[in-house]
């Protein structure tokens, strides 16, 4: 089965918002008609206010069955999760969430399923799952799914990005970029490589001479509201 493109949010939002003329996600699964949904919830301790964000999301996909994968994750929920169509990771905590998908196995699902042609959605923390690594305040590099060759971090521009720059320094590796994305924007990670931004500008990241060098990624269409915004 063809590999799909990776859609990577920074928060919830784009769950809902339209995009020419139907909502984002409609855009996204626009090739499907049915199957499985599984909703991953490692990152925010299964916090059921948050499947029911995710529910609210695929009303509009009524055939597709939705299902909360818990960190019990027994092995009704390993069968389905090793047939979904659809993955969402959740928001939440990084390391936390991390955790659990590698000591129960669903890591390893996860990525065999992306390969098999599963469409993967990963939200604030889910989105930063999926790709290379995480560093946290103590400069420890932990390796995630790798699914998505970049490092990737969410809403943290207010700190100009710190986090996102200080794993890519603690790599060491001048191939690997990152991406930053603001909230209420997102990326999509395409099979051929390419990325696409979301509804908001996304910072690109690129090693260069031992140094960082940064550039923004801006959607289709988009159209600065002030001048403020380009900085």
């Amino acid at each position: 089965m063809k590999q799909k493109a990776a859609l990577l949010l920074a928060d919830s939002q784009l769950l809902f918002e339209q995009y020419g003329g139907q909502s984002f996600l409609k855009n996204y699964l626009a090739q499907i008609s049915g199957g499985r949904a599984a909703y991953i919830g490692a990152a925010n301790d299964d916090r059921p206010e948050f499947f029911q964000i995710f529910t609210a999301a695929m009303r509009g996909f009524s055939s597709v069955e939705c299902r909360h994968i818990k960190k019990e994750f027994n092995e009704t929920e390993r069968d389905f999760l090793s047939q979904a169509d659809i993955i969402l990771l959740a928001g939440g905590d990084v390391l936390f969430g991390w955790k659990i998908l590698e000591q129960t196995g669903m890591a390893a699902i996860i990525v065999e399923r992306y390969y098999a042609g599963a469409y993967l959605i990963g939200v604030s923390a889910g989105a930063i799952h999926l790709g290379l690594a995480f560093s946290d305040q103590d400069d420890q590099l932990q390796p995630m799914l790798k699914c998505i060759p970049f490092v990737i971090d969410v809403h943290q521009q207010a700190e100009n990005w710190s986090r996102l720059k200080q794993t890519l320094s603690l790599l060491k590796n001048p191939y690997v970029h990152g991406i930053g994305i603001p909230f209420g924007g997102g990326v999509l990670y395409h099979p051929d490589h390419s990325i696409e931004a979301l509804n908001k500008p996304a910072w690109l990241f690129e090693q260069e001479n031992e140094r960082l060098k940064s550039q923004l990624l801006l959607p289709k269409n988009f159209k600065f509201e002030n001048e403020a915004e380009k900085a």
